[in-house]
């Protein structure tokens, strides 16, 4: 075959779109919650546990598939999670009670938690230092974009054929976008059949030699690390406050600034459609950063700078009378923590190196779905006890702060990355 110019890119725009698809297939259930319910005849508490147990089950397998993608690569991986998450999508649509339709989101979170991290393990075999944050801003804006494509394809899908339709739709085509992954993708550059020698060289230029091979995890340089810890605690704190807007953010626009149905569901989508441009925006400006100075200064001024924004945005808007301009601060509050993903998906990969990006990755990607669980059953917990919105809200303002002070600390000097450099050449073997 002959070679193409750039395969990485292709590389990059395949997992963009896998993450695309994954995002249709978990909001898709947010949109048909309420036909379910009623068809079923669950209570609020029953449709709750249904759209809970998805995040305990994903933050659970974050860092197991972390660790089967370090030691086995991509390719096989995420084409088995892909074609597995997109059955039981399917299989929501055929489900017939509470115990079933617990029992296959589940299964449902179980498997999605594996593309992260395993993504992540992919582009620190295929992706130089200088280029990650720029792919991990491109991988995670699919998320993003499909997030919000979502509603109204199912809401169509939905209104025509009825609420189990959109679940067999979505599903057929995580299957075909399976295959795919596993026709293009290959675990090693180098074993790829339309890369060329130049592109090889690039790559493993902008890698560390240790990251050309398979090393065993190193548990313990890792568990003391204190980078790896404020990472996971970073991520913990932003998702916090992130989550309100997938949450109780359209019922605090009705509840506390008095807006319609319409008006709040049209302010609730900004997040979402800012999050498309704000993760890539993020991405790019990180490298371009890290090109004139060092990567990990980039990430850091990124960093502080997204977080930091986003706790002033969101006081803003806690304190703004005008409910419109108050919507608007807080969707652009949202937008500005998903500046620094990009940069937050890098340094796993720096922290773990090739040894261990992938569970490092997966470990914060836990981190941050454990603040999925947590934050909304937290805030109307806080809600019910002072009855006052603001409270709900400085608290995630808090958290977010929190993260960016924590931030200095994730990025230090070059030498420390030394850290990991006995125990990434204890094994030879190559996938």
């Amino acid at each position: 075959m002959k070679p193409m110019p750039r395969v990485r890119y292709s590389v990059v725009l395949l997992a963009l779109l896998i993450n695309l698809i994954c995002y249709t297939d978990r909001v898709c259930i947010a949109i048909a919650g309420p036909e379910m319910s009623k068809a079923f005849g669950f209570t609020p508490a029953q449709m709750g546990l249904v759209y809970s147990i998805f995040s305990l089950s994903y933050f659970l397998g974050q860092t197991p598939w972390g660790v089967l993608a370090d030691r086995f690569g991509a390719r096989g991986l995420v084409s088995f999670a892909v074609a597995g998450w997109s059955a039981f999508t399917a299989l929501t649509g055929a489900a017939w009670n509470f115990a079933s339709l617990m029992l296959i989101r589940f299964t449902f979170g179980a498997l999605e938690a594996a593309l992260s991290p395993s993504i992540a393990s992919a582009f620190a075999r295929w992706v130089p230092a200088t280029e990650r944050s720029t792919a991990f801003g491109a991988f995670l804006g699919g998320g993003r974009l499909g997030g919000a494509i979502t509603p109204p394809i199912a809401g169509f899908l939905l209104f025509r054929y009825g609420w189990r339709a959109p679940f067999f739709i979505f599903g057929a085509v995580g299957i075909l976008w399976s295959l795919l992954w596993f026709y293009w993708f290959r675990s090693r550059p180098e074993d790829h059949p339309r890369i060329s020698a130049e592109e090889i060289h690039r790559i493993r230029e902008g890698i560390p030699p240790a990251a050309k091979r398979v090393q065993a995890v190193p548990w313990m340089e890792l568990l003391l690390s204190p980078r790896l810890c404020c990472l996971l605690a970073a991520a913990f704190g932003s998702t916090f406050l992130w989550q309100f807007y997938i949450t109780w953010f359209p019922t605090y626009l009705r509840e506390n600034r008095g807006m319609s149905l319409a008006e709040s569901g049209f302010y609730a989508s900004i997040p979402f459609a800012l999050g498309v441009g704000a993760t890539w925006a993020g991405g790019i400006l990180t490298d371009l950063v890290g090109r004139r100075i060092d990567d990990r200064s980039a990430r850091t001024i990124i960093g502080i700078v997204s977080l930091s924004t986003a706790a002033l945005l969101m006081s803003a808007g806690i304190w703004c009378r005008e409910p419109v301009l108050a919507a608007l601060l807080m969707g652009f509050a949202a937008g500005a923590v998903d500046l620094y993903l990009g940069a937050a998906w890098a340094s796993a990969i720096d922290i773990g190196g090739a040894a261990a990006g992938g569970a490092v990755a997966g470990l914060m990607n836990a981190a941050s779905n454990c603040a999925g669980f947590a934050s909304p059953a937290l805030m109307g917990w806080v809600l019910q006890q002072s009855g006052n919105w603001n409270s709900v809200l400085l608290l995630g303002v808090a958290t977010t702060a929190v993260s960016a002070v924590l931030w200095l600390f994730v990025n230090p000097r070059r030498q420390d990355a030394a850290v990991f450099a006995g125990a990434e050449e204890c094994r030879d073997s190559e996938i």
